[in-house]
């Protein structure tokens, strides 16, 4: 684990893991022996953990469809719910997951008033405090929670704050600490925090440090889709248009996440294809529009992007912008809104 401590490649270690594959085949063995048995009548703890499970896979393979099972599955478990704390925390779990970070907040009190556990609460509270960017106050719970427990998790939640309050050496190290605080054979944690650390790294323009830690990712966990669509990003940004075609072309057919359509389409415009990219920028375009009709709050960010790039619709991405700022006043959100304005002045 000593090269994660700087930029060399990241290095973890030949069988350190169970096999993603094997990983994945037994993570949708669990999901369908607690579909079994949802189909007899399942109790409140067996649909939380198909919920859990469902959101997981959906993560992992970049499929939407995956997460509006999970979501519908998480509602069956709340009418078979008869604890009023575990149904407040459950509901304030999924507007958190959509981006709706004010009515989370408030179903998060409701459940610690209800005698949820402090500690559950505190986590999610955590995450929704970064997520709208009170950093300090999301610091103070994040640096006690990893203090408190030492895992994985909690370190790896603490980096990805620090990493976005751009005390990037200080994030690091604590990503190199959550590794090696990993205690599981299951490759999924590694894998998330992996993809976290490179996405961060993408988002410094460290677009070789970024490839590492996907490259890394891509070797203990194969599936992960958005780790490959993402790679595909760092490709195109190097400019290395077929590496990038290579890695983003079955994501295209495998997840009906537009995110990786519209980078498909980046890329056919950068090699000089423009019809068949104007095609699949459409088809990203009404995929997004969809979305959005279902839920705002989960997608306005990608889709300002898309729409102030290959998507060229400048008035679209300000709108899509500027409501997501409202929802979290970060600096990654006001910058998002400052692009689409300059796009929008440059378009004009």
């Amino acid at each position: 684990m000593e090269a994660l401590k700087g930029k060399a490649a990241v290095m973890i270690e030949p069988g350190r893991y169970t096999s993603g594959r094997i990983a994945v085949a037994n993570l949708s063995a669990s999901i369908e022996a607690l579909e079994q048995r949802r189909v007899v009548g399942a109790s409140f703890e067996d649909l939380l953990a198909l919920s859990n499970l469902l959101f997981l896979r959906g993560d992992l393979l970049g499929r939407i469809a995956g997460h509006d099972r999970a979501e519908r599955v998480a509602t069956e478990a709340l009418g078979a719910s008869s604890d009023a704390g575990s149904a407040l925390y459950l509901r304030a779990r999924l507007a958190g997951r959509f981006h709706r970070f004010r009515e989370a907040g408030a179903l998060l009190e409701a459940a610690r008033a209800a005698g949820y556990p402090d500690r559950e609460v505190d986590v999610e509270r955590a995450g929704l405090l970064q997520a709208t960017g009170r950093y300090a106050e999301a610091l103070a719970l994040r640096e006690r929670l990893a203090q408190d427990d030492p895992g994985i998790h909690t370190l790896g939640a603490l980096a990805s704050l620090l990493a976005e309050m751009d005390e990037w050496a200080a994030a690091e190290s604590s990503w190199v600490a959550a590794l090696e605080a990993d205690t599981s054979v299951s490759p999924f944690p590694c894998a998330q925090l992996l993809f976290e650390w490179g996405v961060s790294a993408m988002r410094r323009a460290e677009h070789d440090r970024a490839e590492a830690l996907l490259g890394e990712l891509a070797a203990i966990l194969p599936q992960h889709m958005p780790g490959r669509g993402h790679r595909a990003e760092v490709a195109l940004a190097r400019g290395q248009l077929d590496v990038a075609l290579a890695l983003i072309g079955p994501l295209v057919e495998l997840s009906d996440d537009p995110q990786y359509r519209a980078t498909y389409a980046e890329i056919l415009a950068a090699l000089g294809e423009r019809a068949a990219a104007l095609r699949e920028a459409d088809r990203a375009s009404g995929a997004y529009e969809l979305l959005l009709a279902r839920r705002p709050e989960a997608y306005a960010d990608h889709a300002a992007a898309f729409f102030m790039g290959i998507g060229n619709r400048p008035q679209r991405a300000i709108d899509l912008a500027l409501a997501n700022w409202k929802l979290r006043n970060t600096p990654r959100s006001r910058s998002l809104l400052a692009r689409a304005l300059r796009g929008a002045e440059q378009a004009a």
